[in-house]
């Protein structure tokens, strides 16, 4: 993760943007390189683990259209921006998508080397053997479904990542595959040169098995934000004309009279105007002793409401609540 220290004013916007495509340090610092560009910006995070970028900026100078440009420019791809939206599933999607990857490349590739050993021990006396030019034309059979199909992602990256003159981790497997395979082409074409298109496939199948890992431990990260997320209320009782309504915590506003019962969660932050009991806020404060509460004290949303009915008026909602602001500072960390 990449910081710039660059003084940030108040009358900033802040925004975040979902990036894909990167998979280095390379990448990221080609990312913030070019925001920072960008006249108007005054600070930069990009998040490697997230692939998301963090950026605050002059709106009267910049806008989000100059920044998901210059993103653009760089050669990745922006798939969203908003103020802190958790794409959890696109994540676990990415993961199971990099994992059928690497077992199919291995699939593909232990065949390729359990039939290199021999050849490379008995080789020398089968030089022109029928068994020789069949194994030199299957390992490049076996080897191309290994780097233009499970390795096409790779690929596009290589190329886009040349073609912006900003090389990442991604050109050189290319480079190294690329040139491996097409020493069984130009052998087949008649060139007196050692076969290896065997060993782009493996390049390409430990490359991809390393990608997976990456992609998992991203995973985990979005799984401990999918925590944080469950911790919240889903719905909030809301005092209106009277009456009590049950609604979506999405559809709460500020101002909003609440009614939390015994044994419900506080849907939202606010502040209590009727009624006194004893709130867990142990998933915020870490104190396993309930707080009593009182009219005029404040109350932190997803915390357990243990005793007495209350009645709170909300003073955030959304991203301005205390645990949205908790996502944030894991997201960003």
């Amino acid at each position: 993760m990449k910081d710039n220290s660059m003084t940030v004013d108040d009358t900033n916007e802040k925004t975040t943007i979902n990036i894909a495509g990167m998979h280095c340090a390379s990448c990221v610092a080609s990312v913030e390189k070019s925001l920072k560009n960008i006249n108007g910006v005054s600070s930069v995070v990009v998040n490697l683990a997230t692939e998301k970028a963090y950026v605050s900026f002059d709106p009267q100078k910049a806008s989000k259209d100059n920044l998901k440009t210059a993103i653009e420019d760089s050669g990745y791809e922006v798939i969203g921006m908003e103020e802190a939206d958790i794409e959890i599933d696109r994540e676990e999607h990415k993961m199971r998508e990099a994992k059928k990857r690497m077992i199919w490349a291995w699939i593909f590739t232990i065949p390729i080397t359990l039939w290199m050993l021999p050849m490379m021990i008995f080789g020398g006396a089968m030089h022109h053997s029928i068994m020789m030019r069949i194994y030199n034309i299957a390992v490049i059979i076996i080897a191309v479904p290994v780097l233009f199909w499970l390795g096409m992602p790779t690929m596009r990256s290589a190329i886009k990542s040349a073609l912006h003159r900003s090389a990442n981790m991604d050109v050189l497997i290319a480079l190294g595959t690329i040139s491996s395979f097409s020493t069984g082409v130009a052998m087949l074409l008649g060139v007196p040169i050692a076969n290896y298109a065997g060993i782009s496939a493996m390049i390409m199948s430990f490359h991809l098995t390393g990608r997976y890992v990456e992609t998992r431990a991203k995973g985990k990260a979005s799984q401990a934000i999918r925590k944080l997320l469950e911790l919240g209320a889903k719905t909030a009782h809301i005092l209106i004309d009277g009456e009590e309504k049950d609604m979506p915590i999405d559809q709460v506003s500020v101002n909003d009279i609440m009614i939390i019962r015994p044994g419900e969660k506080i849907p939202t932050d606010g502040i209590i105007i009727d009624g006194e009991g004893s709130v867990d806020e142990s998933m915020a404060t870490g104190e396993s002793m309930p707080v009593r509460k009182k009219i005029g004290d404040e109350v932190i949303g997803a915390t357990l409401n243990q005793n007495g009915l209350l009645k709170v008026k909300a003073t955030k909602v959304g991203k301005d609540t205390f645990l949205a602001q908790v996502i944030k500072m894991v997201e960003e960390s």
